[in-house]
């Protein structure tokens, strides 16, 4: 199957440029939609305040994903894993529950989404490499 450490660091280094990218357009979009549509006050705060607890969890989740997949360190990887659950709550409620949603915040949250089931999958075999026993053969 190959080296899980490599394909999760692998999804890590993309992430991190996908996400600069869909923090960026998504901070566009919420301007865009904040000055051309009608918010209430208290909605748009709301959206807002999660954009931003998402952008900066995500980034704390790549940090510590980066970092423990280059050293081998269980406890970062296992931290980046649990964090990828509020990040995923974030861009679900992007997705879903958003009281105004453009077709281009479709499609990057939905491969936002699918960029952190692969990641999760990956850090679940790499902290399963972790745990076999070292062989020497």
């Amino acid at each position: 199957m190959g080296n899980p450490s490599l394909t999760y660091e692998i999804l890590l280094y993309l992430n991190s440029f996908y996400f600069g990218m869909f923090a960026t357009c998504e901070l566009g979009m919420m301007t865009l939609k904040a000055v051309n549509l009608p918010y209430p006050h208290q909605v748009l705060v709301q959206e807002t305040i999660i954009l931003l607890a998402l952008c900066l969890v995500e980034t704390i989740r790549i940090i510590f994903g980066r970092k423990g997949s280059l050293s081998d360190h269980g406890w970062q990887v296992i931290l980046s894993v649990i964090l990828t659950i509020p990040c995923a709550l974030g861009v679900s409620y992007l997705l879903f529950y958003q009281l105004h949603r453009l077709r281009l915040e479709y499609i990057l949250c939905a491969l936002m989404l699918s960029l952190h089931t692969a990641e999760l999958l990956f850090a679940l075999l790499f902290i399963c490499s972790l745990c076999r026993p070292v062989s020497y053969e």
